[in-house]
């Protein structure tokens, strides 16, 4: 792949153009990193609990469950790349961050209030459909307000903040369902979203460089104020991604690591399904709350530790180290749940998924950014791996959930530990580094 590379004047210039913009950002950036950590449960609209309170409040069965869940997941699988493209348009990107909450808070809102199939459907669709704006766009801020040179660390302390908004919603909620029950759990969430609403409003839009944002050059560098190619209304903003998105696959780089992350959700996806399942076998309603809490706190942590340090690693030892690593961790952990039976054996090994999920979050992202530099498509290209991974996703919990049904969970899990092995080989052979290729090791 051919990455457009800078003149040094032109990255001297930008360079101290960025040092005003890091002073000029600081306060957004925090304002980011506090929406980080009260989005971390709102955007999963209940999370792993919302097949709990169907399962144990409505009374639903599994097959209905599975259903109403799908919904959603092909929702935003749906929504993920051209919610990309609408990203790289629109320069109202904290008005649209704000629409993907009241999405979610109202789908909270509607879901306990009348539970039948339809309303739990169209909340699912609205969940999944919102699901598909925030990571680009709040990755698009990020990128917006530091600029390249700051964006391995930004990130890391992004998904670190999101890690720790986990474990501290994981543990509220559980309290909250265990001593009130579980339909509080929704009115808890909508809470979370009226708090984003509030701190989605500090964040200063003169601080987002919204060309540096897409990938692009930054306008202060095009002398016009305005982006190339950021002409026009946002239907033709969507005319432009199937060209834009067939560029960007044709690149071996590109097409390999798409290739890649569903290759990794392939693996990942169906295990914590597959866990809460065994965790809840023979348990009681609030038992069983508590096993969920008590494993997604224990990931959570992991992942906060893991993310802030993967988004210092990556720009010293490169991404292909760190993503290596996630792909044997995954691999790992499937070999372990194989063999393990006992709920704190579980839980332990369940720590294991912030190993590589930490990782995915932060590098995955970086990669993007490197792959895309200078072509103004960094949000469609986020956009393009997302769907990858809601199709890794899909197939994971379809082939899993097959898999245990018909040959029980140790085979599942040995199945996606083998698909984990399998994206590992690929990666380490056909995914060439790109930081050098991007922006050059920095200290």
């Amino acid at each position: 792949m051919t990455i457009p590379i800078q003149s040094d004047s032109a990255a001297g210039a930008r360079s101290g153009a960025a040092g005003g913009a890091q002073a000029r950002g600081s306060g957004s950036i925090t304002w980011l990193r506090a929406l980080n950590f009260t989005l971390a449960d709102v955007q999963n609209g209940m999370g792993p609990y919302m097949a709990l309170f169907l399962q144990s409040a409505v009374h639903w069965n599994p097959a209905r469950i599975g259903i109403a869940l799908a919904i959603g997941n092909i929702a935003q699988v749906v929504t993920q790349t051209p919610v990309g493209a609408l990203v790289d348009y629109l320069r109202a990107k904290r008005a649209l961050l704000a629409v993907g909450i009241v999405m979610i808070a109202a789908a909270c809102i509607v879901t306990p209030l009348h539970p039948s199939f339809p309303v739990v459907g169209a909340a699912q669709a609205l969940i999944g459909a919102a699901g598909a704006i925030f990571p680009p766009t709040l990755a698009a801020l990020a990128l917006g307000i530091v600029g390249r040179k700051r964006l391995d660390a930004v990130l890391g302390g992004n998904q670190a903040w999101n890690a720790a908004g986990n474990v501290a919603t994981a543990i509220g909620l559980g309290v909250v369902g265990v001593m009130i029950g579980l339909p509080w759990m929704f009115a808890t969430v909508v809470g979370l979203a009226a708090v984003s609403l509030l701190i989605l409003t500090r964040i200063n839009p003169d601080d987002i460089d919204h060309d540096m944002a897409r990938g692009g050059d930054s306008a202060k560098d095009t002398g016009d104020g305005k982006a190339p190619d950021q002409d026009g209304t946002p239907m033709q903003a969507f005319h432009g991604l199937l060209p834009a998105f067939r560029d960007l696959i044709r690149q071996r780089p590109v097409a390999v690591f798409l290739a890649c992350a569903v290759i990794f959700h392939f693996a990942n996806a169906a295990m914590v399904p597959l866990v809460t399942q065994m965790l809840a076998r023979g348990q009681g309603v609030r038992k069983a709350i508590m096993l969920t809490s008590g494993y997604m706190v224990a990931s959570q942590l992991v992942f906060v530790v893991v993310a802030a340090l993967a988004g210092k690693l990556a720009g010293r030892v490169g991404r292909k180290p760190l993503f290596l690593f996630a792909f044997a961790a995954l691999c790992l952990r499937g070999l372990l749940y194989s063999v393990c039976t006992s709920p704190l054996a579980l839980i332990a090994v369940q720590c294991m998924d912030g190993l590589g999920a930490g990782v995915f979050g932060v590098v995955a992202t970086l990669i993007i950014a490197d792959l895309t530099r200078g072509t103004g498509r960094f949000n469609a290209a986020q956009g393009a791996v997302a769907t990858a991974v809601g199709v890794g996703a899909l197939l994971s919990n379809s082939v899993a959930g097959f898999l245990a049904h018909h040959a029980g969970t140790t085979v599942a899990f040995l199945a996606l530990a083998a698909i984990a092995a399998a994206g590992f080989v690929l990666f380490a052979f056909a995914m060439p580094e790109t930081l050098d290729a991007g922006e050059g090791k920095c200290g």
